[in-house]
């Protein structure tokens, strides 16, 4: 097998909690963060979609970096900052300020005003990753982005640039992740739930946590039934995901952006956590996680923490 350039581990993300006036709750935050250590999560990121990386001005990504840093300086602790823009340069200088906090490893985005062409795409990787040899950068693969990689394309990439680690590939699309597991590339591919399962049927692969970020237990057992093939506890996993999924969706009803739904999971981890975007984006209500509980509570008691 070829050496990966990043661990096969549980990839987690730690969401921003907003007061009534949408200011950052610093301490709820931390809170959280600590919750996930507690949890054995060693590599957490902030600022994806469901982080709300989006939305963030300037002066909110300078503060919760600077708080995300202090939190996560314990040894074998794997903090990584998420940049999504439309302007290239704000990514540069969101790079440089997170330096300056101790921050080197990366997560991002590509511009998405238009779908990048061939050219722009390898322009905009080398421009980004070859500037800070120091860091690991993590590519979030995702459709709002307007332009899907290609297994192809990463396997070009990461030939020409070393330090090009990882992928969050937002894709239940068997034969795509087939095409991936099938691979020689050397970047490390983070699948969610289901998706994981299937991967780790042909090959080394992360998990992407989302919905399983309710119990940790159970979802390191997960983990590790992926890492084992056991094919028959991968498919009762994946009935329970969908399951869980379609219970969630008719609860939290109407298109809503991740964060709704990863606020939910959050707040199993945290009790106090907030279910607030920022505008104008729509959340889900107290009522709602309410909902959700209990019907977690009656139908998958084994996805609540000391059930």
């Amino acid at each position: 097998m070829i050496e990966k350039r990043y661990p096969s581990t549980i990839l987690a993300t730690a969401c921003i909690p907003w007061d009534e006036k949408f200011k950052f709750q610093e301490e709820t935050f931390r809170l959280l963060v600590r919750g996930l250590v507690e949890r054995g999560v060693r590599h957490i990121y902030i600022f994806g979609t469901a982080g709300e990386g989006y939305a963030v001005s300037d002066r909110q990504f300078d503060t919760i970096v600077n708080v995300f840093s202090e939190e996560m300086t314990g040894e074998g602790l794997h903090p990584v900052v998420g940049l999504i823009s439309l302007s290239f340069s704000t990514m540069i200088e969101r790079v440089n300020r997170a330096r300056s906090c101790g921050i080197r490893e990366f997560q991002f985005a590509l511009p998405n005003w238009a779908g990048l062409s061939r050219k722009e795409l390898f322009t905009f990787f080398h421009g980004l990753c070859d500037r800070f040899p120091d860091c690991r950068f993590l590519h979030y693969n995702l459709p709002r982005s307007n332009r899907m990689v290609t297994i192809g394309e990463y396997e070009e990439l990461a030939d020409r640039i070393p330090n090009l680690a990882a992928v969050k590939y937002s894709t239940q699309d068997m034969a795509v992740i087939h095409s991936i597991m099938s691979s020689d590339c050397p970047m490390q591919f983070f699948f969610l739930e289901g998706a994981y399962g299937y991967g780790s049927m042909f090959g080394e692969c992360g998990f992407l946590i989302s919905k399983a970020s309710m119990n940790f237990e159970r979802a390191w057992e997960y983990f590790e039934v992926g890492k084992e093939c056991d094919y028959a506890k991968i498919a009762e996993f994946n009935n329970e995901f969908a399951a869980i999924s379609r219970a969630l969706h008719g609860i939290v009803s109407g298109g809503k952006i991740d964060g709704a739904y990863d606020k939910i999971f959050a707040k199993f981890i945290t009790p106090s956590f907030p279910l607030r975007l920022l505008p104008p984006y729509e959340t889900s209500g107290e009522d709602d996680f309410i909902r959700y509980f209990e019907y977690m509570k009656k139908n998958h008691p084994q996805w609540l923490e000391g059930d």
